[in-house]
Formats: C-alpha cells, structure tokens, sequence
C-alpha cells in the first residue's frame, strides 16, 4: 500500500509538519483554483460578473459544505480503522460512502441546475446581477457530483497517510483551470460562462484523477464501487458521527447565505467587496482550516492504533504555530491589502468594501485558527455533536441575530464585520473547555496514574486504555 502512511510513530512536530503541510499547499491551491476565476472577472468581466460568480459560489458552497463537513466526520472513522488495522472494514466503509456520495450528488446536480434562478431570487440577488449569476450558477452545478467525491476522497486519503496524493492531482486540475480561464475568458470573451466552464472541466478533472488513486491504493484496501457495503447498523454508526460534522459545514454556509441577505442591501460594491475580501481571507481561512482538517486525520489515526498521547502533544503545538504563523500573517495581509487588493480591480466603490472588511476582520483570525485546532482535535475523538452546536449558535444564530438588531439601527457593513469577530471569541470561549473535558475523562491525572509497560517506562491514563490496541497492531505488523 504504497499510497498510505501511519502517523502514530515517529517525532510529533515532524510527522504532523510532513502530514499537515500538502494539506496546507492543497488548500492554497484551491483558493489559487477560485481566485484565478474572480482576477480573470474582475479585469475583464466587470462589476457584475464578479458579483455573480460571489453569489452564485456562495449558495454553491451550501451544497458541497455538507458533504465537506461529513467527509471529515467520516474520514475519522477510516482513520481508526486504518489504525487498527482493520483493511477489510476499511474497504467496505469506502464502499458504503461512495455509493451514498454518487447518489446524493446526481440529485443535488438536477435541482440546482433546475432551481439555480429562484434560490437567487431568494437571496435578494440584484436584478442587474441575476441574469449572470444564473448562467454561472446553472454552468457549475453540472460539477457538483464531481465536487462532492473528490472532497471526500481528499477526506478518506488524507486519513489514511496519503495527503500527497490529492496535492498533486490539484496540481494538474488548477493548471488545467488557468489556462481554460485564459481561452474561454480572456481570448475567446465568454465572460461569466467561459469562467464557469473552466470550473466545471477541471472539477471532474479532479473528480477522476483522484478515483484513480483511491483504485491503486493496494489490494486491501482499494476503492471498489461494486464490492461489498457495510451492513445497515455499522452504515448508520458512520452517519451519527458523520451527519453532525455535516451539518457544522451546512450551518455555517447557511449563516453566510442569511448574512449575504444584509450584505445585499448595500448594493453591488458591497457583494463584490465581499467576494474580494473573500480571497484575502483565504490566504488564513484555507491554512488554519486545512490544518484543522489535517488534525482530525493525526488524532484519529493514532486514537484508533492505541497512541492518544500524542494527540494532547500534538494540540499544544498547533496553537503555538497559530500564534507563530497566522497571527503575523494576518497583519502582514492586513498592511498589504490596498496593493494586493488591485490585482482584482481598480474600482473605487468596491476597493473601499474590501478594504474595510480586512480591516475589521483579519487582525483576529487567530482566534478563527485556534478554532479549527479544537474543532479537528475533538472531532478526530468522534466527538461530532458538539462542534455542530458550536457551530449553530456562534455562526448562524450570533451573526444573524446580531446584524438583525445592528444594522437597521446603523445601517453600515461594519456591522457584518463585526458578527464575524464576535462570533470567533464566542466559539474559543465553548470550545476550549469541551476539548479539556473529553481529554480529561479519557486521561485523568496522567503523571500520578501511571503503570509501567514492557519496557518498564511509565504509561500514563490513557495509553493504558489504548495499549491492547498496540499490542495487536505490533502482532500483525502494521
């Protein structure tokens, strides 16, 4: 099985750095995937086409959001299952999932295309954007089977080892994207179209390519469409531990739709800012997600093969990075936004939005960064439920509630902005103590509970718990 790793041996801060960091360049290529699209847009499609491929990509992301979130609800269960060394079960996890995706996203793909106008209309999408957002809307909803598998075959591979992989297949699908955004955009002139067919080719570019690598994982564990499933009652302990992580996805884009609805009001500078402001974020937003996700990944795997104690090890370290890295990059970007903010466009109007929004909100992101640590860490536990209503009330509950009440009194987009930071802090102050509370009962009071293993070192709560699970993998040989 040449495409998969254990994550459980080896120096903490190294074998995370070296798992974490293609999901980290996977990420930004991601975000280099959409921001390629809105440059492209803005110089030489306008206002409005840039407005319509924000709001069209937004209410997109309702749809693939949920199946996000559920890939990493479910990549926790592969996770422990490759750790324990259960390939066949592996394998028909695999199976069960991916039957479930193709299904979910055939219906998906025929009801936004068929509704793609009236769910813009229901975002009080302007009139003078909607013709636009409906083309680009109708044009990529044709991707979002694609869309669907390949996030969860990026969830399912990065469980098991494999990040790698799914960087180098995001490789060829942006390069391909870029230059069908030259042909279709800048030289054949198919403005919003043209940008939405080159998402389209090279999301089901993605799609096979990564099918590809799920087929060559080795004959243990390879992807077979046609082999055998779960039976029903293992199928259904995969969706209680997936559904709320989907759910924590579909809620939050759900509070991005309802606060898109405020953000409307203020006109077309104000969505197309929004969208600009969008790509900024990403350069924080991608890395501390990516990393949360890559974290979910480390400690289920090393839950499942009997090696927790890395995971506390492995927390404490990641919010240190948060503070090393996101923090003085957020204020760099922050310094660098009226020059990096032209690479879009050169209009006033929508300058003055974007700005404002970095402004107001990035010299916090840390706070977001911290966030995704607990949230991969008590998600890799499979503990799913919580960061769902976390999830719930800090996003889509605080933020809409809060513009409901603040900007018919101030009537100014600093309101939104302001939900955002609020909502960052709120989130830290219910997630820290959950994620104390789940290490605490599974390792309590580890220096003064601790027995002596075979080698008579210490062993502390929780590896003691774990250890049948290492002897065995020890006896197979994984």
């Amino acid at each position: 099985m040449s495409h998969v790793v254990h994550v459980d041996s080896g120096p903490i801060g190294r074998t995370l750095f070296s798992f974490a960091l293609p999901v980290l360049l996977t990420q930004f290529l991601q975000e280099l995937y959409n921001a390629a699209d809105c440059a492209v847009l803005g110089h030489f499609g306008g206002a409005n086409a840039l407005a319509a491929s924000g709001i069209a990509g937004l209410l997109l992301s309702v749809l693939i959001n949920f199946f996000i979130g559920f890939s990493s609800g479910v990549s926790v269960v592969t996770a422990r299952q490759f750790g324990k060394g259960e390939l066949s079960l592996l394998q028909k996890t695999m199976t069960s999932v991916f039957r479930l995706v193709l299904l979910a996203g055939l219906l998906l793909s025929i009801a936004a295309a068929i509704a793609a106008e009236a769910l813009l209309k229901l975002l009080r999408c302007p009139t003078e954007v909607l013709a636009p957002a409906t083309v680009y809307l109708r044009i990529c909803a044709c991707g979002v089977l694609a869309q669907m598998f390949y996030n969860v075959a990026v969830a399912v591979l990065r469980s098991l080892g494999d990040s790698r992989g799914p960087l180098l297949c995001f490789c060829v699908s942006v390069l391909v994207n870029l230059a069908l955004d030259a042909l279709l955009v800048i030289g054949l002139k198919m403005g919003v179209r043209g940008a939405a067919l080159a998402t389209l080719i090279s999301q089901w570019l993605l799609a096979m390519l990564l099918y590809l690598r799920l087929r060559c994982l080795g004959d243990n564990c390879s992807l077979c469409l046609i082999g055998a499933a779960l039976p029903l009652k293992d199928l259904l302990e995969i969706l209680r531990i997936g559904l709320p992580a989907g759910m924590q996805a579909l809620f939050m884009s759900a509070s991005s739709l309802m606060l898109q609805t405020f953000i409307d009001r203020f006109g077309s500078d104000a969505i197309a800012g929004m969208t600009l402001y969008a790509k900024l974020e990403g350069c924080l937003y991608l890395p501390a997600f990516a990393y949360g996700i890559a974290l979910t990944g480390f400690v289920g795997q090393n839950v499942g093969a009997g090696r927790p104690d890395r995971v506390s090890a492995s927390v404490k370290l990641s919010i240190r990075l948060c503070w090393v890295l996101i923090f003085p990059l957020s204020l760099a970007i922050t310094a660098a936004a009226p020059l990096l903010l032209q690479l879009f466009t050169r209009e006033p109007g929508i300058l003055f939005n974007a700005r404002e929004a970095v402004q107001f909100n990035l010299p916090f992101y840390v706070i977001y960064a911290m966030n995704q640590v607990y949230l991969g860490a008590i998600k890799g536990f499979g503990k799913t439920g919580w960061p769902m209503l976390c999830t719930l009330l800090c996003y889509a509950v605080f933020r809409v509630v809060w513009c409901m009440l603040m900007i018919p009194w101030l009537q100014t987009m600093r309101m939104v902005y302001c939900s955002y930071d609020l909502s960052f802090f709120l989130m830290l102050a219910m997630l820290l103590p959950a994620y104390r509370r789940i290490l605490s009962r599974i390792w309590p009071f580890p220096e003064r509970r601790g027995t002596k293993d075979s080698a008579g070192k210490t062993m502390n709560g929780w590896k003691r718990i774990f250890s049948s699970n290492s002897q065995k993998r020890q006896c197979t040989g994984k």
